[in-house]
């Protein structure tokens, strides 16, 4: 199992750390990611719809920087900023 690191990236153009990792599902492989905004005051919000990653995509065995149109699912304040939750789209 691989171990994800945060990374340098940005969500809908916010600065922040995140990345996007694969999970297996019963319809398949599906993408998921996670974001910490580096601004407790940013714009995030689950009103985001189809917003643009930019950052670290991990798949099975390699990663790399890309960028994919995401939906934020879940947004959560957590000690060290905010955390959106995300699944591509």
């Amino acid at each position: 199992m691989a171990l994800y690191e945060l990374q340098d990236a940005t969500l809908a153009g916010i600065e922040g750390q995140g990345y996007v990792f694969p999970v297996d599902t019963f319809e398949g492989k599906q993408y998921r990611g996670v974001f910490f905004a580096n601004d407790d005051e940013a714009a995030i919000s689950t009103d985001i719809d189809e917003a643009t990653f930019e950052g670290t995509i991990y798949h099975k065995t390699t990663s790399g920087e890309g960028d994919v149109t995401v939906d934020v699912t879940n947004i959560v304040d957590t000690a060290v900023g905010k955390r959106a939750d995300f699944k591509v789209v």
